[in-house]
C-alpha cells in the first residue's frame, strides 16, 4: 500500500534535487504532502517501489556531462521499474563554499591553503576549468550530495565545497566564488516517478526514456 502523502528526493535539503522537487510540486506541497529526503538514488527507487512514498524525484541527465550513471543503471536493472509521470529541468549554478575561518585563510595566504574540495561526483565534470585553474593540487572528495559537501566544510579547515547557494544557507558557510560551472547553460533534468502498477500502460514520457536508455 502506498503512503500517498510522502514525496521523496535525493537529500538532504539544499540539494539540486530538493530544488527540483519544489519546482515540480511547489515550495509548499498541496494536499498535505510532505517532502522526505533520502540518502541515495537507490533508496529513492526502493521507497517508491515498496510503497513507502507516493512519488520520488531523481536526477537523470546533465547538459554538460551527460547521464547520471546511478539513475540510468537503476532504470535498466529495476524490474518492474517505477512509472515516469513527469520531468523538470533545473538550472545548475555552482558555488564554492567554505567555513568563515577558511575563507579568511584563503584571503590571507591564497588558494593553496585549500587542501580538499568536496562535492557530488556529477559536479566534477561540470567545473573542470575552474578546478584546474584555482585548486589544481587539492584532493577531490566525492560525497553523496552537494548539501552534505557544504556541511562537511563547516567544521573542517582547509576545505571547500562546490554546491548550491541554498546549501550555503543551510550549512551556515560562506561563499568564496559564484557561478563556477564551465557552461552557463548548465541544466540537470530530473524524473518524477511513482510506483508501477501491473497492467498500467506506460506513458509516452516513459517510453521516450526507454528509447534514450536503449541508445546508450
Amino acid at each position: 500500500m502506498t503512503n500517498s502523502k510522502l514525496i521523496a528526493y535525493l537529500g538532504p535539503p539544499g540539494t539540486y534535487s530538493f530544488q527540483a522537487v519544489t519546482q515540480y510540486f511547489g515550495k509548499t506541497p498541496a494536499g498535505h504532502y510532505e517532502y522526505v529526503p533520502l540518502n541515495t538514488i537507490a533508496d529513492c527507487f526502493t521507497a517508491v517501489q515498496d510503497g513507502t512514498v507516493a512519488y520520488v524525484v531523481v536526477p537523470f541527465a546533465n547538459s554538460s556531462n551527460g547521464p547520471v550513471k546511478f539513475t540510468y543503471d537503476l532504470l535498466l536493472k529495476t524490474c518492474p521499474r517505477p512509472s515516469i509521470i513527469g520531468d523538470t529541468k533545473v538550472k545548475v549554478e555552482h558555488y564554492v563554499l567554505t567555513a568563515p575561518t577558511t575563507l579568511q585563510r584563503i584571503k590571507q595566504s591564497g588558494e593553496d591553503a585549500v587542501r580538499t574540495v568536496y562535492s557530488h561526483p556529477q559536479v566534477w565534470g561540470q567545473c573542470t576549468r575552474y578546478l584546474a585553474s584555482h585548486f589544481p593540487n587539492a584532493a577531490r572528495i566525492s560525497v553523496d550530495s552537494t548539501a552534505y559537501a557544504a556541511a562537511l566544510t563547516a567544521n573542517e579547515g582547509n576545505a571547500v565545497a562546490i554546491a548550491s547557494i541554498a546549501a550555503a544557507d543551510i550549512a551556515n558557510v560562506e561563499v568564496y566564488a559564484a557561478d563556477v560551472q564551465d557552461n552557463e547553460d548548465n541544466y540537470t533534468r530530473f524524473l518524477v516517478m511513482e510506483r508501477y502498477v501491473e497492467g498500467t500502460e506506460r506513458t509516452e514520457l516513459d517510453r521516450s526514456v526507454d528509447r534514450e536508455l536503449v541508445r546508450l
